[in-house]
Formats: structure tokens, C-alpha cells, sequence
């Protein structure tokens, strides 16, 4: 009677699933599987069991190998007792829940015995499962990617993410002592961004420490679109050339000339003069003038060397607000790279079928 109603629910499924599957373009590992499928509810375990075989040898992804694998099993221990192969079934099942904690028998390939059994392995054999967000967004210096990893058994755990092409370690983190938890690992790095936009492998090992033979690898794909982070060039130095003279010429050199004549003139000037006194009888009137001369001119030329130029006012208003401009463009510059690392987005997609 249980094999009546198996083979109801398979044609059922079957005759629900036709016409969608007609418009779905033809794959050969997945047909294959079917007929494999086919021939385990149609009591034909030793056919069931060489076509799930025969996929093995191909390029199968993880959600195909696992179903070949789960045909096999079915077929190594079905429901008549003279069929069953306990031991290949159950070491078919420890393969499966090893990268599977969470792994349950799909309903057309189970029944309470073989459901027994797949118990019995997850209590023998170490198990791994993963699982987390398929794509996750990190923003900024605290933005984050999380990973979450589950065992049947408080175990040691490792995580590494490798760029596909290339070398380096992107993330390498541990845990140890507990039966699950979050591998958190940030997308940013001394303000400067972890992954650039490619493929990773993402690589989780576990294993009960002292345990023999109890470890279990797991390697994942995760995709980043990690954009190229530039940066403002920030100034440091202001262009001199740019700044206007404050103050007009010195006088200088060209304060001699006018000295000269300055100094002539008042020797021509004295020359006319006649003292009184002592004075007029001691002094000549061109010792007086060589002296009056002298002094004069001196005093012209030293005035012109300690001239500094008349301040000009708008040329240090315009100095004046080249500066304030230099310091804000910096402060500007600064202030736009603190905005694009704050901003920065990191975009993880997780595959999460294992291999």
C-alpha cells in the first residue's frame, strides 16, 4: 500500500509541475536525476542508485550533487529489507549532514527508516551549516558582513575570504568553544575599503578539537561591488605668486637724486648768507653751506632707504581674503573625504551553495 501511494504523489507532482517544466529549457544533469528519481519510486533501486552515479562525474552544482547523493542513499536502504545496504547508506548520509546540519530527505526519497538513519548520522558525525543575508550592504567605517555558522556540537570554527584572481587574505577570523555564532567582518579597514569589486572564495572549516575525523570544509562564492574610494587632494602649501604687493615702491635708491638737489640747493642758498658775530668772522660762508648741504642731503637719502611704501588697502583686502579662501579649501577637502568614507557602500552577494 505505501508503494501505491508513493508512486500517487509522484505522479501528482509530476503531472503539476509539466507545464512549467515544458517551457524550462532542457538540462541533462537534471534529467538525468529525474529518471534516477523515477526509478527509485518504480522499485528499481540498483537503476536508481548507477544514474545518480553516473551525474556525479560531471560538472554538477552543489543543490545537483546533493540530490544524486540523496537518491543514492535512498536506494542503498528503500523499504524492503532485502534491498537495503545499511552501512553504504549511512555513510552516503554523513557526507550529505557534514555540509548540511540542517540537511532533511525530500519526501518522494524517504520514509520513517531511512528518516531514522539520517538521525542516527547527525548524532555520529560532525555537521556544518551556514546561512546568512544572500546580499548584504555595508556603509561607512562600521559597515559590516556577517556570516552564521551552526554544528552539532560545540566546535572550532574558521573563516577565510580569498579573492578568486589574485593573492592576499582579505578575512581570516576564528571561534572556538561554541556550537554557533556570527562571523562579523568588517568592509573597511584603516578608513580604506577591505574587498574591491570581484569574486571571493569564502572558505568555513570546522571541527571538534581532540575529536578524530570530526572536521567538515565548506567553500562558498560571495561577490563584491566594491567601487574604487578616491580621494580630494588636500592643499598644502598656497601659491605665493598669486599674492598682490601691500604697500606702493620704496623709495630707495631713487631718494638720491632728489637728495642731491636737495643738497645743492641749500649749499647755492647758504652761499648768499653771511653770519653774524663770531660766526661770520670763524666760518666761511662755504663751510656753513658744504655742512647745511650735507646734512640735508644725508637726511633725504636716509629717509628714502627707511621709506617702506604707502600701505595699499585693497591689495591687503584681496590678500587678505586669498587666504581665507586657501584655508577653506582645505577645510572643503577634508571635510568631502570624511564624506565619502562615511558614504562608502560595499555590496556583499552570498552564494550559499556550498561545495
Amino acid at each position: 500500500m505505501r508503494f501505491v501511494v508513493r508512486r500517487l504523489f509522484v505522479t501528482l507532482a509530476a503531472l503539476a509541475l509539466a507545464a512549467p517544466a515544458a517551457l524550462a529549457q532542457a538540462n541533462p544533469i537534471d534529467d538525468l536525476l529525474k529518471l534516477a528519481t523515477d526509478a527509485f519510486n518504480n522499485l528499481e533501486y540498483s537503476k536508481a542508485d548507477s544514474l545518480a552515479r553516473s551525474v556525479m562525474t560531471m560538472n554538477l552544482s552543489a543543490q545537483q550533487r546533493t540530490r544524486a547523493q540523496m537518491v543514492m542513499a535512498a536506494a542503498a536502504y528503500p523499504e524492503e529489507v532485502s534491498a537495503q545496504r545499511r552501512p553504504a547508506a549511512l555513510m552516503l548520509l554523513k557526507q550529505l549532514v557534514r555540509a548540511n546540519y540542517q540537511l532533511t530527505m525530500p519526501q518522494e526519497l524517504t520514509w520513517a527508516g531511512l528518516d531514522s538513519l539520517l538521525s542516527e548520522a547527525k548524532r555520529t558525525t560532525f555537521s556544518l551549516a551556514v546561512s546568512g543575508e544572500n546580499q548584504q550592504v555595508a556603509i561607512g567605517v562600521d559597515g559590516k558582513g556577517k556570516i552564521h555558522v551552526k554544528a552539532g556540537r560545540p566546535s572550532f570554527f574558521r573563516i577565510t575570504i580569498v579573492p578568486k584572481s589574485g593573492s592576499g587574505v582579505a578575512v581570516a577570523d576564528s571561534m572556538t568553544g561554541v556550537a554557533e555564532g556570527d562571523f562579523v567582518f568588517p568592509t573597511m579597514r584603516n578608513e580604506r575599503p577591505v574587498f574591491t569589486t570581484g569574486e571571493y572564495n569564502v572558505i568555513i572549516s570546522g571541527y571538534v578539537p581532540g575529536a578524530r575525523g570530526d572536521t567538515a570544509t565548506m567553500t562558498y562564492t560571495l561577490r563584491a561591488d566594491a567601487p574604487p574610494l578616491t580621494f580630494l587632494q588636500v592643499p598644502t602649501t598656497m601659491d605665493s605668486t598669486k599674492l598682490l604687493s601691500e604697500r606702493a615702491g620704496r623709495f630707495g635708491t631713487k631718494s638720491i637724486f632728489p637728495a642731491l638737489l636737495a643738497g645743492g640747493a641749500a649749499f647755492a642758498f647758504s652761499s648768499v648768507l653771511r653770519g653774524e658775530g663770531e660766526i661770520a668772522n670763524d666760518v666761511g660762508a662755504d663751510g656753513k653751506g658744504v655742512m647745511v648741504a650735507g646734512v640735508i642731503a644725508a637726511t633725504t637719502i636716509y629717509a628714502g632707504f627707511k621709506d617702506k611704501g604707502r600701505l595699499l588697502p585693497a591689495n591687503v583686502a584681496a590678500n587678505k581674503a586669498a587666504g581665507e579662501a586657501f584655508q577653506k579649501s582645505i577645510v572643503d577637502a577634508e571635510a568631502e573625504n570624511r564624506r565619502r568614507i562615511t558614504e562608502y557602500r560595499t555590496t556583499l552577494t552570498l552564494e550559499l551553495e556550498g561545495r
